[in-house]
């Protein structure tokens, strides 16, 4: 047993060794086996054995193909699996097996997926244009709008004050951005005048209506919408300051040397007629298409913040069926409620409007069906649930084959006005009606065809944002409004849609929601 045991102690210690050795073996040895492997050994035609190199080309073109099917996977993954928002928004994709997400880019900057698959991908998902990234208009707001220095003398600001009773403001959300937006203009072009270059739009930290009662953030438009701007009113002149300057009128002249511009406290804004001048391309508004313009103004004053847009990205995916197709849908947003004449909703702001009857959406819906054969969805909102119930038992009974989509959760608050959203549905919140109603913009977005009043900003503003920023290729719409079918517009290329369409200050700078 001790002759066993020594012999058991003079193997385990002789173990260490062994290990080593065998490894420097290895290491050794390796080349050389690596060597013969990659050496091949060939007869001559004599009989005589001869070795020869592997041969260099045949190596360098595998290594070629093999790097090309290398940059092919990346690439591939790249378009699929490219993460944004923080890997959060992932639009659902065809799986043969019914599962399983891969993750689009929607607004990362570094991203270098086509933009266009990336959009053609989120059809039912969230999806909006990157002010960051995005370039054009949108992205050259952005950079006007985000200076390197706020404080700088030479940085100059148009700052957009609420009304004196800001609480009981009740303008509607579109109407809030077509002011937003028009201020956005104002201080681009410096009221038409760039003797002294662009401001920048900055707003007041006054109560918002709709903002209420936020859980996100203050009680402002910030609740809701990413800032006008990385500049505020602390680097902007003070308001009686000798380098700033009040606007009593929104017509009214001001010296466009002073550094700072405060706009009147009234409704409305000024109407910029040379909407291009600050983008210092060539040609005058007259050769470009004002559209354009207007809608990179909405969107970039309805960026939601990231809460909103998980709300949003949640309730289109409930709503939109994977397969929709945007060229076959009609878009139906029905305004309704307290834009009407002689309603009786307390805290809404006053009628505008002789609503058409119901039943001319419908009509509307018949003569694109008429159009185009080929349609197989209608997407239907309405803030008024009484006029969104009677416009479905239409459908049901006139037009049965097409797919009705409904914004699936709706608050549907009876109002568009903002003073008093939380009143009006028990136990609904403003935040709750805000994210309601976006997600139906976003769903009306998925469309080709509309049916709308122009009277009304809330759908006016839904057919130029879907004209700029909607899936399908081109955009048609049909404007009812006093009760009448008036007209055809084709909204597609320059300036060519028949007098009256929903495009211009007429109709797009009217009061109301």
């Amino acid at each position: 047993m001790a002759v066993l045991s020594r012999q058991s102690r003079s193997i385990s210690s002789k173990w260490p060794r062994m290990m080593l050795v065998v490894l420097a073996a290895f290491i050794i040895l390796t080349p050389f086996f690596n060597y013969f492997v990659m050496t091949k050994t060939t007869m001559t035609s004599t009989g005589r054995r001869q070795s020869t190199e592997v041969d260099e080309n045949f190596l360098m073109m595998r290594n070629a193909e093999l790097e090309a099917r290398v940059k092919k996977m990346e690439a591939l993954i790249q378009a699929q699996t490219t993460s944004s928002y923080n890997d959060k928004y992932a639009p659902p994709l065809p799986s043969s097996e019914g599962s399983g997400n891969n993750i689009i880019a929607i607004d990362s900057p570094k991203s270098s997926s086509s933009p266009l698959l990336t959009k053609a991908m989120s059809i039912n998902s969230y999806w909006w244009p990157s002010a960051q990234s995005g370039g054009s208009l949108l992205g050259k707001i952005y950079k006007k709008q985000n200076p390197p220095d706020c404080s700088s003398l030479s940085t100059r600001y148009f700052v957009w004050l609420s009304k004196p009773s800001s609480e009981k403001d009740s303008r509607g959300l579109t109407a809030w951005a077509h002011a937003g937006s028009s201020h956005l203009l104002h201080a681009l072009t410096d009221g038409d005048d760039l003797t002294h270059g662009s401001r920048i739009l900055v707003n007041d930290d006054k109560l918002w209506p709709m903002a209420k009662g936020c859980r996100e953030g203050p009680e402002t438009r910030e609740c809701y919408f990413e800032p006008l701007s990385r500049c505020t009113m602390a680097d902007a002149d003070a308001m009686h300051s000798s380098n700033a300057t009040v606007l009593a009128a929104v017509k009214d002249d001001y010296d466009r040397k002073l550094r700072t511009l405060y706009s009147t406290r009234q409704l409305w804004f000024r109407v910029t007629e040379k909407k291009f001048s600050w983008t210092l391309l060539p040609g005058t508004d007259k050769d470009h298409n004002s559209i354009f313009m207007i809608a990179s103004a909405l969107a970039y004053y309805f960026r939601p913040k990231p809460w909103l847009r998980d709300e949003i990205d949640k309730r289109i995916r409930n709503s939109i069926p994977t397969d929709l197709n945007p060229e076959r849908t009609v878009g139906v947003p029905i305004r309704r409620s307290d834009k009407c004449l002689g309603h009786n909703i307390t805290g809404s702001a006053r009628g505008e409007l002789d609503c058409p009857a119901i039943a001319y959406y419908l009509e509307g819906v018949k003569k694109f069906v008429e159009f185009d054969p080929l349609i197989e969805n209608v997407i239907v909102t309405s803030e008024d649930k009484s006029a969104c119930d009677e416009f479905l038992e239409m459908m049901k009974e006139e037009l049965p084959t097409l797919r009705v989509v409904l914004n699936v959760g709706d608050v549907q608050q009876g109002t568009g006005s903002g003073s008093k959203l939380e009143s009006y549905v028990e136990g609904s919140a403003n935040a709750n009606v805000v994210a309601s109603a976006l997600t139906s913009m976003h769903l009306h977005l998925r469309a080709r065809y509309f049916v709308i009043t122009s009277k009304s900003t809330w759908t006016s503003t839904i057919s130029v944002m879907a004209r700029v920023y909607g899936f399908a290729s081109d955009v048609f719409v049909i404007d009812i409004k006093e009760g009448v079918l008036i007209r055809l517009c084709y909204m597609h290329g320059q300036d060519v849609r028949p007098k009256g369409c929903p495009v211009g200050k007429t109709v797009l700078f009217a009061a109301g929601t």
